[in-house]
């Protein structure tokens, strides 16, 4: 990492507390409340309050620690007006990664059918996944280091990468090993590119969560076995 000037380390250690116990509360935010509400009520609808909840925590902080007024801390964490160039490129992005499943059906032979919930199930990822993550890692944790601590765009990918993956890593927890090594790995690999969109797009999250939110689309289908696996199994 580049070395620190002398103000940025001063804005860093004054920054850096407040930007992550906001970052590690909103996250039990997230993570524990869809837990609690989705034994009380349908996934979407916790995705939607809990996703609520953390965007009043995360302006409570950018009040607390950054004197900023309701507009202000909606702009700080990437409620702004975005640049349509940046949707551009994440919509091109997404459509590349969803034609993954016509391939995968062309070429295997597997039936790929859209759930009947799948429009439902994709207003909770958008919330949570799309909005709530991004604001949280994007918005929060990477604008902050930007905006309150002055570090460069490399420095400030770096921290929030090591951020994001140490929180993957708890993916280990309740999961195969492989599943949270995946998720992690995934994490640390999207997130220069999301950061890049976060900042071509006028600071704002818009493009990361199109592009955050493609990612999920593989919770919107059924996946028929392969025709191959089935001919090989007869």
């Amino acid at each position: 990492m580049t070395a620190l000037t002398k103000q940025a380390e001063t804005s860093l250690r004054r920054a850096f507390p407040s930007i992550l116990i906001g970052c590690a509360m909103m996250f039990v935010v997230l993570e524990l409340g869809v837990t609690f509400l989705a034994a009380l009520l349908d996934q979407t609808w916790a995705a939607l309050i809990v996703t609520a909840i953390m965007v009043l925590v995360a302006l409570l902080f950018e009040r607390q620690a950054f004197k900023h007024n309701a507009a202000q801390g909606l702009r700080a964490i990437g409620y702004g007006k975005p640049n349509p160039r940046a949707i551009l490129v994440a919509a091109i992005i997404a459509l590349t990664m969803l034609a993954f499943f016509p391939i995968f059906s062309l070429v295997t032979g597997a039936q790929i059918t859209l759930k009947a919930v799948w429009l439902w199930i994709l207003v909770g990822a958008i919330a949570l996944n799309g909005i709530g993550e991004e604001t949280l890692f994007r918005g929060y944790v990477f604008g902050g280091l930007r905006r309150e601590a002055g570090l460069s765009f490399r420095q400030a990918g770096l921290i929030s990468m090591a951020i994001f993956a140490a929180v993957h890593l708890l993916l280990v927890i309740g999961n195969p090993f492989f599943v949270g090594f995946l998720g992690t790995l995934i994490a640390v690999s999207a997130a220069f590119p999301m950061a890049y969109l976060f900042e071509r797009g006028n600071n704002t999250i818009w493009a990361p969560v199109v592009l955050h939110v493609a990612t999920h689309t593989i919770r919107l289908v059924d996946i028929s076995e392969p025709q191959y696996l089935t001919a090989v199994a007869v």
